[in-house]
């Protein structure tokens, strides 16, 4: 808001009444519709009474160049990392950074620092084993904010950040479902309560920004079920070395390997099959230009895809 914030009655009851929506579908998205239009609808709305539509602009610019917004919005980048099921708040999370960033979140409860720094160092570790909702509130404490209903057998979504704009929301996935079960046992959930899946809490590309439980890999949509015309593999390469020297079904085989060896190099996704072909056929690449199609054009095209950047086992 602009330093004269306060001299006009009508805009701050504009601004306030704006605040109070995008704090409400940030908390309860379901509430809004089924898929993530309300939160680009109010949060640019409120950008457009703050003053800060460029800003907004430029935050939606940074979720395609990051991999966190494709053909179907946030949802589609989230949905080859959880359930469909529990897609809704873990969507509205990334909304909510951004909330944060711009100063129009307000949170439940902001992190000092140090409480910040702890969560940061130790997650990663922490979410090796499978984790339920109580363990995540007794080892960190009340969110920052809630994302989704009370309700033990519904998905949801919990956000640790501190007050500053400069930190980053650390999100804890968390789902549940009803169990299927005779009717005279009356209503039961999959799990007691609810676990964990997936923590977003790394920066930069979207694909490698997340550590998974046990339950959280065992849950995630197969590549057959994210992409069935494409299977993939990932590759590491050395900075420096001539030849690659991994190779991975998954990401996190990849970033797990890289980590425990603390290698520098980039962990590309690669299709199966000459990856000019793939290209082409996808329709990612047109070839428009003499060259395109020759001996050493295909020997040297680029995949194309998701890739990570790590320094010393970390993504960079």
């Amino acid at each position: 808001m602009s330093s004269d914030e306060g001299s006009d009655p009508l805009l701050n009851e504009v601004r306030r009444h704006h605040l109070e929506r995008v704090n409400g579908v940030l908390r309860r998205p379901g509430m809004y519709g089924r898929d993530e239009m309300a939160e680009r609808l109010l949060l640019e709305a409120m950008a457009a009474v703050d003053g800060s539509l460029t800003r907004w602009w430029a935050e939606c610019d940074r979720l395609s160049e990051r991999d966190a917004f494709n053909a179907l919005g946030v949802e589609g980048a989230y949905s080859d990392i959880l359930p469909a099921d529990a897609l809704r708040e873990a969507t509205a999370s990334v909304y909510a950074e951004i909330a944060h960033r711009l100063g129009w979140l307000e949170l439940d409860r902001a992190l000092s620092a140090a409480e910040h720094q702890r969560l940061s160092a130790d997650i990663g570790g922490w979410v090796t084993q499978n984790r339920t909702l109580s363990e995540v509130i007794e080892t960190f404490g009340p969110p920052s904010l809630w994302i989704g209903g009370t309700n033990p057998f519904f998905p949801k979504t919990l956000g640790y950040v501190t007050a500053s704009r400069d930190d980053d929301l650390m999100c804890f996935h968390l789902w549940n479902a009803f169990a299927d079960t005779a009717p005279e046992t009356g209503l039961r959930g999959v799990h007691p309560e609810p676990v964990v899946l997936a923590v977003r809490h790394r920066p930069g590309p979207f694909p490698g920004a997340f550590s998974f439980t046990p339950e959280g890999l065992r849950r995630r949509p197969s590549a057959d079920q994210s992409d069935p015309l494409r299977p993939a593999v990932w590759i590491f390469h050395g900075d420096h070395a001539r030849h690659a020297s991994g190779v991975f079904d998954t990401l996190d085989a990849g970033l797990a390997w890289a980590a425990e060896h603390q290698v520098t190099g980039i962990l590309a996704e690669y299709p199966y099959g000459g990856a000019y072909d793939v290209a082409v056929s996808e329709g990612r690449f047109t070839p428009s230009k003499p060259h395109h199609g020759t001996p050493d054009h295909v020997a040297a095209f680029s995949p194309g895809l998701c890739h990570i950047h790590l320094i010393d086992g970390r993504t960079d």
